[in-house]
């Protein structure tokens, strides 16, 4: 039976393309650097860890879901050597020494079959609200204007799917987004409408905002990098690549926040 190795198996994309890897009736194992992982049912643990690339054993698979979670790309030629198979690369804003561009550069010199998945927004962003949400009815924040294409995993998932199991997306860069610009504000509004709240935004200025952000556990450097993309962003053009890959129109966001309405309220 076919086998793709996923990492990332238990984030937020890498769990639904777990999930629509088995509804297809295809094995997937597990990238884990602990033997004792919590994987779903019918999923098999790899152990291995990006930063040994020669711990990866991927020989047995026919192709890789790539995730890079480290904030440097020092080891990613070592681990594509490693891999040895097909990869589908999610790319990553947060790789301080590796542009998206660089990343595409990086899987051309690999000499792996590769399709590259370049994101917009994820909608899963949002949920750094929820502790806010869960205590009241007002969400405080900075840039409440600034409008992004929020994208849904499982729309994320679906193009990384059927890279994984078609060979005729090799070569490709996949630029994804969501069906809509939303504005932070609105996706306030719009998480109240999928839980039953009249939720609304409260701007307050940049410190403010920073203060709350760091109360709830998000790193300093990350919030400052962060409001300053805020504040030199510009509209990102909405794609249909989803539509043209996957077969079906981007979700919305609303539907996203339905689908995470737990979430939400759950303590």
């Amino acid at each position: 039976m076919r086998e793709i190795l996923v990492t990332g198996a238990t984030g937020n994309v890498g769990r639904q393309v777990v999930k629509q890897l088995l509804a297809k009736g295809v094995g997937v194992r597990a990238l884990t650097r602990r033997p004792d992982a919590s994987l779903p049912a019918g999923v098999e643990a790899a152990y291995g860890d990006l930063e040994k690339p020669e711990s990866l054993a991927a020989a047995d698979v026919s192709a890789v879901f790539l995730v890079w979670p480290l904030h440097t790309a020092e080891t990613l030629p070592a681990v594509l050597e490693a891999i040895g198979r097909p990869v589908v690369f999610l790319g990553s804003g947060g790789v301080r020494d590796c542009t998206f561009d660089q990343q595409i550069e990086l899987l051309r010199r690999s000499g792996l079959e590769w399709t590259f998945i370049r994101p917009s927004t994820f909608a899963a962003n949002a949920l750094w609200w929820a502790p806010q949400i869960r205590a009241g009815d007002i969400v405080r924040g900075a840039y409440g204007q600034v409008a992004m294409p929020m994208l849904h995993e499982a729309d994320i998932a679906a193009v990384a799917v059927r890279a994984l199991l078609d060979g005729r997306h090799a070569g490709a860069v996949y630029d994804l987004t969501g069906p809509e610009l939303v504005a932070q504000a609105d996706q306030v509004r719009l998480i109240g409408e999928a839980i039953g709240r009249p939720l609304r935004w409260e701007e307050v200025d940049r410190p403010r905002a920073r203060a709350q952000m760091v109360a709830d556990d998000f790193p300093e450097s990350f919030v400052d990098v962060l409001f300053d993309a805020y504040e030199q962003m510009v509209p990102v053009p909405i794609t249909n690549t989803v539509q043209e890959v996957a077969g079906r129109p981007a979700r919305t966001f609303l539907t996203w926040a339905r689908d995470h309405a737990a979430d939400f309220t759950a303590r």
